[in-house]
């Protein structure tokens, strides 16, 4: 299993951001990621984004190795403080996950060479006996 660095937001993306509705003031602003993030660590992101935990909660979902805030331009730099903690709770859970899946497949190795070991002995035990 490959080594997981948190993921975290590295720029802004002028070209992809526009307003998708003209009748409102809210855009959709794009926003760069370090890496594109595995499903997991999507649903873990989205989870910590359900809840508001402020007054002012726009919505914000992950498209490829970008973030998308639905946002006005002003609100964005505010958005973003609150996205990083999204972003941290994400990568947490997301290594608590990988660190759960390390200790099952080191379990599971475990328990295939004890039953290999029984298996060698039964194997010897079986060519040692006489009939």
């Amino acid at each position: 299993m490959q080594t997981f660095e948190n993921i975290g937001i590295t720029g802004f993306c002028e070209e992809k951001s526009h307003n998708p509705d003209k009748q409102f003031l809210l855009f959709n602003m794009y926003l760069h990621l370090s890496a594109a993030p595995p499903n997991e660590w999507k649903d873990f992101f989205s989870e910590s984004r359900r809840l508001p935990r402020a007054q002012l909660w726009r919505k914000a979902w992950i498209e490829g190795d970008t973030l998308v805030v639905y946002c006005q331009p002003e609100e964005l730099q505010q958005e973003i403080e609150e996205l990083k903690e999204d972003l941290s709770v994400a990568n947490q859970q997301y290594r608590q996950l990988q660190a759960l899946r390390i200790q099952r497949r080191r379990l599971q190795e475990q328990v295939e060479q004890e039953e290999a070991c029984e298996r060698s002995l039964i194997r010897q035990l079986a060519q040692q006996l006489r009939f």
